[in-house]
């Protein structure tokens, strides 16, 4: 009798489960879906990248353009920032520009003061004679006008440095003060003052008249027996007038109009110097002084001597 052969069947062995290929095709899906992620993420990188290269270059060629604009702008109208600039400070002194301006038209000299005309007197009259001034009286030596008269000057003095500043040398050589000078002068006769060239342009009118007003006390002092003459302060060009508001002829005229009242206050003599000089426009002539407007050639100091010669005040 065969003996059946015992078949032990071990059934704790597990089968193959079916999640398993599922599970790959999910891991191998992830990993594709990782991949196009992080190729897609490149992608969109580089570009952002281009995009913001587009964008920088267009906003430089914006700026340039903007940048470019303005110049062509600036280059067409230099004057337009300043303008700008000054538009509002322009408009506050607009309303005193016009009233000074307005001041200044509006000045009439006193001139019922004024030396008259007289008959005419010689060269001699000035012998005993003293000028004392700036550059323009010391033109009269430059130009040997008036030989027979002492001139006591120097370039650039005003009525305050006329008194203070140690500009003339005296015959001893030492640098003195012009009115320290005039005192070695004392037998002169008859003084012709003439300043204010220098010094009207940025002396303030108060402060000019006090200057004047104390140098002439001094020369009263100094002189108290000889004939005093104030001469007007000269006009300038039209062409200096109109360019440079400092030494317009309006403004001379006030500040003329100023020695007028001082010359009337200390009891000396105004010699209206300056409508000799004065042209149809109330100006110096332009053929008269075509370099600075101011200084004048030898004819012009003739036609000054010639206006003294018929204003004289005798003793």
């Amino acid at each position: 009798m065969r003996r059946k052969r015992q078949v032990f069947v071990n059934r704790d062995k597990k089968k193959p489960s079916a999640a398993t290929p599922a599970l790959v095709i999910i891991a191998i899906s992830l990993l594709v879906a990782l991949s196009g992620a992080y190729v897609w993420q490149m992608l969109s990188g580089d570009q952002a990248k281009l995009e913001a290269k587009k964008s920088t270059q267009s906003s430089s060629s914006t700026a340039s353009s903007q940048a470019s604009s303005q110049e062509d702008q600036s280059a067409s109208s230099p004057q337009t920032s300043a303008d700008d600039t000054q538009s509002s400070s322009g408009q506050s002194e607009s309303a005193s520009s016009e009233q000074a301006s307005k001041h200044e038209q509006d000045v009439e000299l006193d001139l019922s003061v004024a030396v008259p005309e007289s008959e005419r007197v010689s060269s001699s009259y000035f012998d005993d004679a003293m000028f004392v001034g700036d550059s323009i009286t010391n033109g009269i030596l430059s130009y040997q006008i008036m030989q027979n008269t002492t001139v006591i000057s120097h370039t650039g003095i005003n009525p305050d440095t006329i008194r203070t500043k140690k500009v003339f040398r005296s015959s001893s050589g030492e640098l003195v003060t012009i009115l320290d000078a005039m005192k070695s002068n004392i037998d002169k006769k008859k003084i012709y003052i003439m300043l204010g060239s220098n010094g009207f342009a940025w002396i303030g009118e108060d402060q000019f008249i006090e200057y004047y007003e104390d140098f002439l006390r001094s020369v009263i002092a100094q002189h108290p027996d000889a004939i005093i003459y104030i001469q007007s302060i000269l006009p300038v060009t039209k062409a200096k007038s109109d360019s440079d508001a400092a030494y317009a002829n309006s403004k001379i005229d006030r500040y003329n109009a100023d020695i007028i009242a001082l010359a009337k206050k200390l009891g000396v003599h105004y010699l209206n110097v300056a409508e000799a000089f004065k042209d149809e426009n109330g100006a110096l002539p332009n053929e008269a002084s075509p370099n600075d407007g101011m200084h004048f050639s030898s004819k012009y100091y003739q036609i000054w001597f010639d206006y003294l010669k018929t204003h004289t005040i005798q003793n």
